[in-house]
C-alpha cells in the first residue's frame, strides 16, 4: 500500500500502517529466546459483551485479557492476526522503564547520575543538570512541548518518521536533542511529559550497558519473559533507537509484558522497582504541563503511568497495557484511532479495564 510518510501515523492510513511499520521506516529486530518461549494457556470468562462494546466503537485492532496467566479473552479486528507486529507508540517508554530497572538492579546504571555524564552531546542543552531519574519520571525541565497537533512533526523528522523539511535541520535524534532549551522551572519541579526524554534515556542505557538497545531488551526482557515472536524497534537515520514510540510486537507478547508486572517481576525485574511504577512525586505531577491533560491518571514514575490504582503503559492512538495485581489480570488493547488523543475513546478504554477487572477480581473471603 502506498502510504504517505507525513501521514502514516493518523487515520485512515494507520489502520494499515500500525501493522506494517517495518515496511515504512527502518527497524531493527528484538530477538526472542528460541529455547524458552512459553505458550499462553486459555480459560473461560464472561467478557464477550464488554469486548463487543469496545470493538464496535474504539478502532480496536486487538484486545486480550489475561487472568492467572491464562487468556480469558483474545480478539483480533482490522485484519490483525496473532503473529502481527503492532506499533504501540508510548508503550515503548514503559518497555524501556522495565529495562532500566534491570540495569539498575545489575549495577550498570545509576538513576542519580546526571545524564550528561553518559551523553555529553547534550551538556549545553536544557538537559544540563538532569539526572537519569528525572528522565524516568518526566520531570526534566526542558522547553519541549508534546503537542501532536502542532509541532511534534519536527521531532518525527529527526526520528525518521516524517519526510525532511527545510525548516528542520536535525537529521537524527542526537542532532535534535542538543537543541532543546531549558524550561523556566527547575528539574524535578514539574511533571513535563516529553518523548525526547525517553529517547535520551535509551541512549544513556546503551552507553551504560555497552550494547544497542534492541540487544539489551532482547537479553534482559524479551527472552526471559518467554516472548513467542521477535519484536521490532524503529531507528532514526543514524541508527539510534526511537524507543519513545517505535516498539512493535504481537498482542500476546505485550500481554506477557503486562503479566511480568502483574506477577511481581518473576526475578527478571525487581519487585521494588515494579512497586514504584507510576508512583511519582504527587506535587510535581499536580503541576503537570501536558497539553490536553493526563486522562485521569494519578501519577507517573519510571516511564509508567498510574490510574485507578494500577500501573499503566499507554500510547497515543489507543495503545494500552494495564496489569491489575488484585484481579491477577492484564488488559491489553492495541488500536488505530484516527487521532492521537481521543477523550471519548480513552473513557471507553478506562471503562473496559475497570469492568473487566471487577468481574475477574476474586470475591472477598467471608
Amino acid at each position: 500500500m502506498a502510504v504517505p510518510l507525513e501521514s502514516w501515523q493518523v487515520g485512515p492510513w494507520n489502520r494499515w500502517s500500525y501493522q506494517h511499520v517495518g515496511e515504512l521506516i527502518p527497524t531493527v529486530r528484538v530477538r526472542r529466546d528460541m529455547g524458552h518461549g512459553c505458550e499462553l494457556p486459555t480459560a473461560k470468562a464472561q467478557l464477550d459483551d464488554l469486548a463487543d462494546a469496545l470493538c464496535e466503537a474504539a478502532y480496536v485492532d486487538g484486545v486480550t485479557v489475561l487472568r492467572n496467566g491464562a487468556l480469558v479473552l483474545e480478539r483480533y479486528e482490522n485484519g490483525m492476526e496473532p503473529q502481527t507486529l503492532h506499533l504501540s507508540q508510548s508503550v515503548g517508554k514503559s518497555v524501556l522503564g522495565l529495562l532500566v530497572g534491570v540495569l539498575v538492579q545489575r549495577g550498570e546504571l545509576d538513576p542519580a547520575v546526571e545524564v550528561t555524564q553518559l551523553v555529553p552531546e547534550v551538556a549545553a542543552s536544557g538537559y544540563a543538570g538532569a539526572t537519569i531519574q528525572h528522565l524516568l519520571d518526566m520531570t526534566a525541565a526542558i522547553d519541549f512541548v508534546e503537542d501532536y497537533a502542532v509541532d511534534f512533526w519536527r521531532y518525527d523528522i529527526a526520528c525518521g518518521w516524517h519526510p525532511p523539511h527545510l525548516d528542520v535541520t536535525a537529521k537524527s535524534i542526537l542532532d535534535f536533542l542538543p537543541g532543546i532549551a531549558s524550561a523556566t522551572w527547575g528539574h524535578g519541579e514539574r511533571f513535563h511529559y516529553a518523548t525526547p526524554n525517553t529517547d535520551l534515556l535509551g541512549i544513556a542505557a546503551e552507553r551504560a550497558a555497552g550494547a544497542p538497545l534492541a540487544e539489551l531488551i532482547a537479553r534482559h526482557l524479551w527472552g526471559p519473559l518467554g516472548a513467542e515472536r521477535d519484536a521490532e524497534l524503529t531507528v532514526d537515520p543514524a541508527g539510534t533507537a526511537a524507543i519513545g514510540g517505535g516498539f512493535c510486537a504481537t498482542l500476546r507478547d505485550y500481554t506477557r509484558l503486562g503479566g511480568l508486572v502483574a506477577d511481581g517481576g518473576r526475578g527478571i525485574v525487581s519487585y521494588d522497582w515494579l512497586s514504584r511504577l507510576g508512583n511519582g512525586d504527587p506535587e510535581a505531577f499536580a503541576r503537570c504541563t501536558v497539553p490536553g491533560g493526563v486522562s485521569g491518571a494519578d501519577g507517573y514514575r519510571n516511564q509508567w503511568w498510574r490510574r485507578d490504582g494500577r500501573p499503566m503503559a499507554r500510547g497515543i492512538h489507543g495503545q494500552l497495557v494495564v496489569p491489575d495485581r488484585d484481579a491477577r489480570a492484564v488488559v491489553t488493547i492495541l488500536s488505530s484511532w484516527p487521532n492521537a488523543v481521543d477523550a471519548g475513546r480513552e473513557a471507553l478504554h478506562r471503562r473496559f479495564v475497570n469492568d473487566a477487572c471487577a468481574r475477574l477480581r476474586p470475591a472477598p473471603a467471608r
